[in-house]
Parts: C-alpha cells; sequence; structure tokens
C-alpha cells in the first residue's frame, strides 16, 4: 500500500507499507508543536459515503480535548484540486464525490470551516495506531490515538450527522406522510451486491423478528424480486429520488436500520438499532467474538463501528 504524504496542497507518495498505520508496538504520534498550533484539518484520502462518515466524530472529540481549536474540512475545491481523477473511484452514477464532506459534515457544529487549500501538514487518515491482535477498532479511534488521546475521551466514536430546522422539518413531513406518527418504522438498505457477498438468511432472520414494524425499503431491485418478498407494503425510497441528506434522515428516524455493508447503513449507528450483514470473503481474523459468535470479518481498514450488531 501507499502511505501518502499531504503537504502544502499536494499528495506525494511518502512510501510503502503492508497495512498503513502505526502498530501500537512501536507507535508514533503526531507531532506535540501540531497540537499546540490548534488549528486541525480532517482529511481522508478516498471518498465514499463510508469513508467519510466513519470520521464524522472528529470534529465533535477534538473540540471536546481542544475547545479553542480550529476544526477544517476539505471543501469540494480542495478535494477536486488535491485528487483530481482519482475521485472518480467513489462515484455513484452522477454524483459527484467531491461533495461528499459538505454533506458528511454540512450543520455540524464543531466544524469551523470548509477550506479550499491548506499550507501546511495534513495528518490525514493514513496516521493511525492499530493493533494487530484486534482488529474491532473504529477507524476513528486508530486515528484518534495517533492524536494522543486517551481511551476515556472518545467514550463515543460512532459518526455523528446534524440536521438543519429546514431538514428536520421536511424530512418529518416525508416520514407522516406515508406513517403517521404512532407507528413505528424500520429501514432497509440494500446495495447492489446484496445476495453476492454472504448469505443472507441471517439478514431475513433479523426481519422477521421484527414483524410489529412497518418499512421503508432502498435497493436496485423491487423488493419483489428480491428474497425479502415476504415483506408487505413496504415503501420505497429509490423513486421518490431523496438526497443522501434526505435519505439519512429518515433512517436516523427509524427504530432499526438493516441491510449489507454501506456508508449510510454504518452512519446510523448513534441513532438507531443497527444491523449489517457480514462478508463471507473475508478472512479468519484474530479479536474478540462478535455477538457471541466466532468473527469471520476483518476490519483491517477501520470500517468497525461500535454499537452496530454484524450478523
Amino acid at each position: 500500500m501507499i502511505f501518502w504524504r499531504i503537504h502544502n496542497n499536494k499528495i506525494d507518495v511518502a512510501g510503502h507499507t503492508e497495512r498503513l498505520g502505526f502498530d501500537k508496538t512501536n507507535p508514533m504520534y503526531i507531532p506535540d508543536d501540531y497540537l499546540l498550533d490548534k488549528e486541525f484539518v480532517i482529511m481522508r484520502t478516498c471518498h465514499g459515503i463510508g469513508d467519510w462518515c466513519l470520521v464524522s466524530s472528529l470534529p465533535r472529540l477534538l473540540k471536546e480535548k481542544y475547545p479553542k481549536s480550529k476544526i477544517y474540512i476539505p471543501s469540494s475545491t480542495m478535494l477536486k484540486n488535491m485528487f483530481g481523477s482519482m475521485l472518480n473511484n467513489w462515484g455513484y452514477g452522477t454524483y459527484d464525490c467531491s461533495k461528499i464532506t459538505q454533506d458528511i459534515f454540512r450543520n455540524n457544529p464543531y466544524v469551523d470551516d470548509f477550506i479550499d487549500e491548506y499550507y501546511g501538514e495534513i495528518f490525514h487518515d493514513h496516521y493511525r495506531i492499530y493493533d494487530k491482535s484486534n482488529d474491532c477498532i473504529p477507524l476513528s479511534e486508530q486515528i484518534l490515538d495517533f492524536w494522543q488521546f486517551k481511551p476515556e475521551e472518545y467514550l463515543d466514536s460512532t459518526p455523528d450527522i446534524y440536521f438543519s430546522e429546514e431538514e428536520i422539518e421536511s424530512g418529518d413531513k416525508l416520514i407522516n406522510k406515508y406513517f403517521p406518527s404512532d407507528v413505528k418504522f424500520g429501514y432497509i438498505g440494500l446495495s447492489s451486491t446484496y445476495g453476492e457477498t454472504a448469505d443472507t438468511t441471517s439478514l431475513r432472520d433479523k426481519i422477521k423478528e421484527y414483524d410489529n414494524l412497518k418499512w421503508f425499503y432502498y435497493g436496485e431491485q423491487p423488493i419483489e424480486e428480491t428474497d425479502l418478498n415476504f415483506l408487505q407494503n413496504t415503501v420505497p425510497i429509490k423513486p421518490l429520488n431523496l438526497s443522501l441528506r434526505e435519505q439519512m434522515y429518515i433512517r436516523t428516524k427509524a427504530e432499526i436500520n438493516i441491510g449489507n455493508e454501506t456508508g449510510m447503513t454504518l452512519w446510523c449507528a448513534k441513532y438507531s438499532k443497527t444491523y449489517v450483514l457480514g462478508n463471507k470473503f473475508y478472512g479468519p481474523v484474530h479479536g474478540p467474538n462478535l455477538n457471541g459468535k466466532p468473527r469471520k470479518n476483518p476490519f483491517q481498514t477501520g470500517n468497525f463501528v461500535n454499537e452496530i450488531t454484524y450478523l
């Protein structure tokens, strides 16, 4: 893997490594001088919804530890100038993934500004401390370990999202259009790889446990053409052409979120009981079991999220 250096608005190759970050048995930490300046840029080198939502708690946690700090997020302009055609690796149909930081961090009270440039060193997502014996450590916590945080300083590292009053009003109106306020509902989110990367039996069984719920459904296929066709009167989300944030508001108000692993499902952990279907192609790993079962999913990239139940 390439370990990138980002400095003065340029990306350079700093070296090659078997695994990104630093082993906890021989760690490196962010320089004290950088922390004393209290001007922090949060940067990822990959740009999917899940990639950025995984670090969405960092502004809050940094402000809690350094209340007088300034927290900056790269703008669409900065991402385009810095990553160029590499951004095409994370496109979603017609979605411009250079706008991902705006969608993730809009209305975030802990973000001071979206910046178009930055002169100096940016300690991005490659700067993390990992534990080879335990892959169940969220990326946000691996990064914060590098930033000299103690575990008690990130008790809640689950992804954050903040909505404006207009988004809340509009979202509540949409929900009430389909379900009265006294009706509990869940949200099923399936990506195009659903059914290809894992046995879906555990997901179907979990949905059946919630037979009292109504459902919103997002999937590439009509639900009648999937193995969830036993569900009746679901509300399909895709034809509504909702924005990413409009979909996320509905998800945060759901009793449960369930689906195969997608960024938007990972983003729900703080707000709703969340179930994620694992990937059968992942090999065996070390570390504690999940939910009392032997683990199959390696989270070496930090995709593990606390509070999610992995099926």
